[in-house]
């Protein structure tokens, strides 16, 4: 898979935490720490829906639920990671 290019740019404080963290976690370059970050984070998104689908379905009726009740359950979870997009924003 062909690599892409991103640039960030991160004020002086965030560069140094960044630039001692990768060095303290003994990373190769800012890229593979960067890659690790977003790997982390893909994760830490997935275990929040696994969670949450867990949850769901502790109660759930049995059964698969019909095309309303799946627009509405992809309905809920779309708002949820807005909400959560927001809510790390702020």
């Amino acid at each position: 898979m062909k690599a892409v290019t991103i640039n960030i740019s991160l004020n002086p404080e965030l560069a140094d935490f960044a630039r001692a963290d990768s060095e303290a976690h003994a990373f190769d370059s800012m890229s593979e720490y960067m890659r690790d970050l977003i790997r982390s984070r893909r994760q830490e998104q997935i275990n929040q829906d696994v969670a949450f689908l867990e949850k769901s379905m502790e109660n759930a009726p049995l059964g698969d639920p019909s095309d309303e009740e799946m627009a509405d359950i992809v309905k809920t979870q779309h708002r949820l990671r807005a909400e959560r997009k927001r809510a790390r924003r702020s």
